[in-house]
């Protein structure tokens, strides 16, 4: 063992560099996989806080009442689980007016579980005392003093206290927190409890339901939090693959999403890769220098020595290597991301955005912290990934060890001294007869002497090139999606929104308001939205996506939403077969507005004026769970009929569109163009979530001449640079405190925070690109290496025949060109089907909004001539290294330790 060990170190030692090209290898692809799975699992620790902070530090809740809620709170242990934290909040009163408000006592567990801080002054003491928090403060007109009156429903309270903001999914109703004293006689009991996180939850929640005798389908769970620690019931993967095969729209999306539950395999994708490209460098580096003692393993087994002290020799010299360079690149690695961290950490805390099941759930990205989501938070080292880093590579090199012992086999010893491949058969063709040029003769004798060996190559020379144009063709459709995303789906085109919050069609905000507004200093423009409810039906099987609708479907498990089943007689209705009818969002923008939408288009043209003149309408369609928009058959040039209330001072009862004729009428309107998102949106009425919802968009003149709204529901406010949002929000509060239901939401925090999201996560996914890209750089310039040195006796002959040092670095220089051209050849010919993957997981599997089917021309060109000029770089400088070695030695077939 020792002595194997010695001639590990002698080689080692001699070959100097070759084992500093090895363990550069070690060194960064330990620092690329230790550093980037560390951010990963920084970033999920930090975005487990950034849900709790949004959404609420709690797993599960039910309604209850006051007796049972006592004895749960009593017993915190029992038979397979262990609850951790738990409190409950009693609703006193609901009102309508002026807002959705509800008067409540929470107990201190409740509040900290929402996290519902008090920022000044006290919680409630006292019957005639409330406390609530900023947001409720200003909508309501009331002073952010406390001892300020506030006048709820004809009662006189004080402020004793201000809380920090509500939690996503409970701005439905304002909460007002009162003292446990006042009671009007109907109180609504709700249980919020938190498990301990060290075993599943689902399983401690089986438990505690069997505990207590509760049916598991009253509970409602905080799925944003519960999905990083199995909060969901388990199915089966059979259950799960039938779904996948059978039911349309779902296929491996609907697997790779359930599998995905926050984001952890998509995670684990990534390491599972990067650790794959290491084993790759470190094989290609490793084999280089092996290649190059092959004549000196042979004299050692011709003298006796086995393959077990080959195989000993080899795993001693990588064990060696890696025992230097893995710790290294482990703690260069984590360095780097630290310090990465600390600047762009928010760059790995996903952006939630589904909220938890309850009706009315609203997302308020506004109401978010910068803390939140401007603050990268604590860098967690994963360790358990850098103990499954080394056993995994330990075992790699094992294996490559085994692999290349086996290799030499296929030699014999006699092939091994001259370095020959044991499949290689003679050709004694004289090239040279009537031909000038050698040096070209030679070169392609050289390359295509054996097709295998050279496609191995010029694979290996082309791998780094295709990872990354790959990862620029990613980082260019994440930016694109994430600004999509950022206007439609997150809500924040403009940075003050003005909006109504009531779900009467006569509450709307004024039409001169617009004017009072563009007049206040500070503001550069002001987007308005019109908002009608209408019914268009489908008939003939227009609908194709039937089971998308739980209306439509009775034998789906997805069951109709009570509310909106109750308010809007659902979302569609059975006409027949293959006879629907669908509730739609009718908004009417203005002609910034239509234009801007243009970057959603799916089919047709946008624009304005046409739109006016010829009656047409955007149809924004629905998309599925694998980002087709096929569920509805209504193409460009289609005409729809829209259904609608005759004016906008209707009971709620025709809104249901159950009534007689005379309280409706119809229009038709031609489809000019398709649309995947709306911009300015509602979910008052039956909800928008962008995705699901169909949406009927035309010109605000269109909406005054067919329904005679002039009124707006949704006014979208951007401000000059340097503008102050919280004053222009103060004014426009000022402005609008006449208008019922109407809110003020300033979101230039939030707009400033995601930019700056958005912008560093760009120069994150570049700036591991380059990482890789250098790492792929120095495996071919290895890989040139190898060229060279598999052919030193060749060279060594004709050198011994008089050709120059000129004349070899030109045939050196030529070999490069045609390696680098070949190797670009096959680059862009393996590059496009990699790119068709890409980006059939981009819009089947992320849900990319209109990704670009490719990758610019400048990355294109760009790899194009840097491939060339490394090969030729690359040549040149290990040619250097033939001139400078003796020609006999060459001759002579190799090297020698000393």
């Amino acid at each position: 063992m020792r002595r194997v060990l010695k001639l590990s170190v002698a080689y080692l030692r001699y070959y100097k560099k070759q084992t500093f090209s090895l363990f550069l290898g070690v060194l960064l692809s330990a620092a690329l996989l230790s550093g980037v799975g560390s951010l990963l699992y920084s970033g999920k620790q930090q975005n487990i806080e950034k849900v709790r902070q949004e959404y609420g530090d709690w797993h599960y809740y039910f309604q209850s009442d006051a007796k049972e809620a006592e004895s749960l709170l009593e017993k915190k242990k029992g038979d397979g689980y262990e609850i951790e934290e738990s409190g409950t909040i009693t609703i006193r009163k609901a009102m309508e007016e002026p807002y959705k408000i509800m008067l409540v006592h929470g107990d201190d567990s409740y509040l900290h579980m929402m996290n519902r801080k008090l920022l000044q002054g006290s919680y409630p003491k006292a019957a005639n005392e409330v406390a609530m928090d900023a947001y409720v403060l200003r909508n309501l007109g009331i002073p952010e003093e406390i001892g300020s009156e506030v006048i709820l429903d004809g009662e006189r309270f004080l402020l004793s206290g201000i809380l920090s903001e509500s939690v996503e999914g409970t701005e439905d109703y304002m909460q007002v927190f009162v003292h446990e004293s006042v009671d009007y006689g109907q109180n609504g009991v709700f249980f919020y409890f938190k498990f301990k996180e060290n075993r599943p939850l689902y399983k401690q929640l089986v438990a505690f339901c069997k505990e207590f005798n509760i049916e598991k389908e009253s509970i409602r769970r905080n799925n944003e939090l519960d999905d990083y620690f199995k909060g969901t019931a388990p199915s089966a993967f059979w259950n799960v693959l039938k779904v996948s095969i059978t039911e349309e729209g779902t296929g491996i999306p609907y697997l790779y999403a359930y599998y995905n539950e926050g984001g952890q395999l998509t995670n684990k994708i990534i390491l599972i890769a990067l650790g794959v490209f290491g084993v790759f460098i470190l094989y290609s580096l490793f084999q280089v220098s092996v290649r190059k003692r092959m004549s000196q393993y042979s004299i050692m087994q011709t003298l006796g020595m086995a393959e077990g002290y080959t195989f000993g020799s080899l795993l001693g010299e990588l064990l060696l290597i890696f025992a230097a360079g893995f710790p290294l690149g482990c703690l260069l690695g984590n360095s780097v991301a630290a310090l990465l961290y600390g600047k762009i950490g928010q760059v790995f805390v996903g952006v939630q955005n589904k909220g938890f099941r309850h009706i009315g759930g609203k997302q308020d990205l506004a109401s978010i912290s910068a803390a939140n989501i401007g603050e990268s938070g604590r860098f967690y080292v994963d360790e358990k990934l850098i103990w499954y880093s080394l056993l995994f590579f330990v075992a790699v090199l094992v294996v490559m060890s085994f692999h290349l012992v086996r290799k030499m086999r296929s030699y014999s010893w006699g092939q091994m001294i001259r370095k020959e491949s044991g499949k290689r058969k003679k050709n004694r063709k004289i090239y040279c007869l009537h031909r000038e040029n050698l040096s070209d003769i030679l070169t392609k004798k050289f390359m295509f002497g054996k097709i295998s060996s050279f496609f191995g190559i010029l694979f290996s020379l082309s791998i780094g090139g295709i990872i990354f144009l790959g990862a620029t063709y990613v980082t260019e459709n994440t930016k694109i999606h994430n600004e999509l995303t950022f206007k439609a789906d997150d809500g924040l085109g403009s940075d003050i929104q003005v909006f109504e919050v009531s779900d009467d069609l006569g509450d709307m905000i004024p039409g001169y308001m617009a004017e009072e507004i563009r007049k206040i200093p500070g503001v550069e423009a002001v987007n308005t939205m019109n908002y009608m409810l209408g019914e268009i039906p489908l008939y003939d099987g227009k609908l194709v996506w039937t089971s998308y609708f739980a209306e439509t479907d009775p034998s789906d498990d997805l069951e109709p939403d009570s509310l909106l089943m109750e308010k809007y007689h659902g979302m569609a209705t059975i006409e027949g077969d293959d006879d629907y009818k669908l509730k739609v969002n009718i908004y009417g923008y203005d002609d910034e507005m239509l234009l801007e939408l243009s970057d959603y288009l799916l089919e047709g043209n946008i624009d304005p004026d046409a739109m006016r003149k010829g009656d047409t309408v955007i149809f924004k369609t629905i998309m599925g769970g694998q980002g087709t928009y096929d569920g509805i058959d209504i193409k460009t040039g289609d005409f729809i009929t829209l259904k609608t209330p005759k004016n906008t001072e209707v009971p709620a009862e025709v809104l249901r569109f159950q009534e007689e004729d005379s309280f409706y009428t119809e229009q038709k309107f031609e489809v000019t163009a398709l649309a995947s998102r709306p911009l300015a949106k509602t979910d008052t009425f039956i909800g928008d979530n962008g995705e699901s919802m169909v949406d009927i968009i035309m010109t605000k003149e269109q909406m005054e001449k067919y329904f005679g709204v002039t009124g707006y529901h949704n006014m979208g406010i951007t401000l000059k640079e340097g503008a102050d949002g919280e004053a222009v929000s103060s004014e426009i509060r000022k402005l609008t405190q006449s208008v019922p239901k109407c809110m003020v939401k300033d979101y230039t925090q939030a707009i400033e925070t995601e930019n700056a999201f958005i912008e560093q996560k760009m120069l994150f996914f570049y700036g591991v690109a380059l990482v890789l890209l250098g790492i792929s750089i120095l495996h071919i310039i290895n890989s040139m290496q190898y060229l060279v040195v598999a052919r030193k006796h060749e060279f060594g002959i004709l050198r011994a025949m008089g050709i120059t040092d000129g004349g070899f670095r030109r045939m050196l220089f030529k070999e490069g060109i045609r390696y680098g051209i070949y190797a670009n050849l096959l680059m862009l010919a393996l590059y496009f089907p990699v790119q068709k993957i890409l980006y059939y997981v981009m819009v089947h599997v992320y849900l990319y909004l209109h990704p670009k089917a490719g990758v610019s021309v400048i990355p294109v060109i760009g790899m194009l001539f840097l491939n060339i000029i490394i090969c030729i770089l690359a040549m040149e400088w290990a040619g250097r290294n033939i001139l400078e070695d003796d020609i006999i030695e060459e001759l002579n077939g190799g090297d020698r330790i000393s």
